[in-house]
């Protein structure tokens, strides 16, 4: 179910406008992608998608349901929507199909796409990263769609509304957040347009809240009694992925790696006010809402001021299911929502190498009920069970988790 409605729409705009997540994704037949040189870091991320259900939907439900061409403004789009097309609808498994698996493929048209946007040159860092390209991705396929949603609402309701004039000088209410903003002048925030909601949000998309505490007597000086009173400014940040530190000796699984992400940190010698004296405040980000597609990057490479670049190579433990704890959330958050959300591993994209440049990417992705696949550019692979995924292995280590939430 879910999906865009049958029938059609008159327009791109109209189908991301009424869009909706939907789960149940046929099983694609796998097909290996040939690596031109150096690109098993676009090949993994390119597989963990498409077989990523609400994502597959969510492309084939466009393309299904918009009876126009595409425009220049979607390049990425409309280039994970021709790649997607590349693979048969299947659902037998992969031990019975290997002989007749279709050849493997270069996804030149999503090369191609990414060239037009100058992609292989805005790629800093490791000259390739798995992580890097897929925020690349994910963030861009939003970026598109976001902008044609922002003119379409513009035109629907006659006028454009700024994002910045919403709300302005209005009285907080639950929604608006005081945070210290600009020059250390209370500000508060809130929750509006700036943000349009996309297809991609509503796949990946979740929100932390991040607090600022400064100790009461900071901030006498201010006259807004209101602040006086709430020695606290907190904002909403919303995320595509979930960057976890790993290089903590507390870490050794997920789990671990979210109380560290939780933990509240001092931020020695904060200025609260122009001239003032310096104090130690305090930062907390907790989790306020959870997208129904959890994409978690285990941060494995680490700068170290003498060394560069390092690698963090130990093992960290995922589960095959994650259950989100209560402490990791906002007060206030709706966390009775996510209290019982469990989330299904669902794809694990790893790193092989001992260096943070270069390398070599593979991924292990789960393809129909417990059908899970290694893939390794054209080399694909059954695995005989989950625990394939999960267990340590010498030559890799896992970098991004995918978690599907259980419905």
């Amino acid at each position: 179910g879910g999906g865009a409605k049958a029938g059609g729409f008159k327009s791109l705009e109209e189908a991301l406008e009424n869009w909706s997540v939907a789960f149940d994704a046929p099983p694609v037949q796998p097909r290996g992608l040939v690596n031109t040189g150096n690109m098993c870091f676009m090949n993994v991320v390119l597989q963990a998608l498409l077989y990523c259900a609400p994502f597959y939907n969510m492309l084939w439900s466009i393309k299904a349901n918009v009876a126009f061409s595409f425009n220049t403004t979607t390049p990425l789009l409309e280039a994970l929507i021709q790649y997607v097309h590349e693979f048969k609808q299947d659902r037998t498994p992969l031990a019975q199909l290997a002989s007749e698996l279709n050849e493997p493929f270069v996804p030149e048209n999503v090369y191609e796409a990414l060239r037009k946007k100058n992609v292989f040159q805005t790629l800093r860092g490791q000259q390739e990263d798995a992580q890097e390209f897929m925020s690349f991705l994910v963030d861009g396929i939003h970026e598109e769609m976001a902008s044609i949603l922002e003119l379409y609402q513009a035109k629907q309701h006659g006028a454009v509304a700024t994002a910045s004039g919403a709300g302005a000088g209005a009285p907080t209410d639950g929604d608006g957040w005081l945070e210290v903003g600009h020059q250390n002048r209370a500000s508060v925030v809130r929750d509006g347009g700036a943000s349009i909601k996309t297809p991609i949000s509503q796949i990946f998309g979740g929100s932390l809240r991040s607090t600022l505490s400064i100790p009461g007597a900071a901030l006498a000086g201010i006259n807004s009694g209101a602040i006086a009173r709430t020695p606290q400014s907190s904002n909403r940040e919303p995320f595509q992925w979930l960057a976890l530190d790993i290089s903590s000796d507390n870490v050794e699984s997920v789990e671990d790696a979210f109380d560290e992400f939780v933990a509240p940190e001092v931020i020695e010698g904060y200025m609260p006010l122009p001239g003032g004296n310096a104090v130690d405040a305090t930062k907390q980000v907790l989790l306020e809402s959870l997208p129904p597609v959890l994409m978690l990057h285990l941060k494995r490479f680490v700068f170290c001021p003498n060394e560069g670049v390092q690698k963090v190579h130990k093992f960290i433990e995922y589960p095959a299911t994650l259950t989100l704890s209560p402490k990791w959330f906002a007060k206030g958050a709706n966390v009775a929502k996510y209290r019982n959300a469990k989330y299904r591993l669902t794809g694990v994209v790893y790193h092989h190498g001992s260096h943070a440049s270069g390398g070599h990417y593979t991924c292990d992705l789960l393809r129909a009920t417990n059908e899970w696949l290694r893939f390794d550019d054209i080399d694909i692979d059954c695995l005989s069970s989950v625990d394939d995924a999960l267990d340590e292995k010498k030559d890799r280590t896992a970098y991004i988790l995918f978690y599907t939430i259980c419905h």
